[in-house]
């Protein structure tokens, strides 16, 4: 019997030293939208796949973005349906091509037009080393959208919504 007591503990012993591994952390991100009506920012986290580093994961942020929130989409200001975008980073400068809806006359007025561009300065600015944003559509810089106010052909910064 003592040699059966014995050689339990010595296999729960054994196991007590055994490290487990350690559980996958997955990483959690911020995706701004504006309040409609307002320049309030609405924050709503996300967690995102760990293997989303650099340009992969701003293109999510702004896919998301634009997908809209999964509830209170009547709340926020969202992109319109049908927009495209395609993000590349250089450096501390996120660069966002838009395509699609967001290119037809912009019918949404000048304080949801703002919004838009708020929403995404403060969500890829949120990302460690973005700190401005350049807006491009169809692949050129363009003082506004067609039908719109808000100038776009410099770099949006999270400055440029304080004034």
């Amino acid at each position: 019997m003592r040699v059966w007591i014995a050689a339990v503990m010595a296999v729960v012993c054994a196991s007590c030293t055994r490290h487990t591994p350690p559980i996958p952390v997955t990483p959690h991100v911020t995706v701004y939208y504006c309040k409609a009506g307002t320049d309030t920012l609405v924050p709503i986290p996300f967690s995102v796949d760990t293997s989303l580093q650099g340009q992969h994961l701003e293109s999510a942020l702004v896919g998301q973005l634009l997908a809209g929130p999964a509830v209170g989409q009547a709340s926020v200001v969202l992109f319109p349906p049908g927009t495209r975008a395609d993000v590349t980073v250089d450096g501390n400068t996120a660069t966002v091509d838009f395509a699609g809806a967001l290119l037809q006359p912009y019918k949404g007025g000048a304080s949801d037009e703002i919004a838009l561009f708020k929403s995404l300065t403060y969500t890829l600015t949120s990302v460690e080393g973005i700190t401005q944003v350049q807006v491009l559509l169809n692949g050129r810089t363009a003082s506004t959208l067609p039908g719109g106010e808000f100038e776009l052909d410099e770099p949006l910064t999270r400055a440029t919504f304080s004034q």
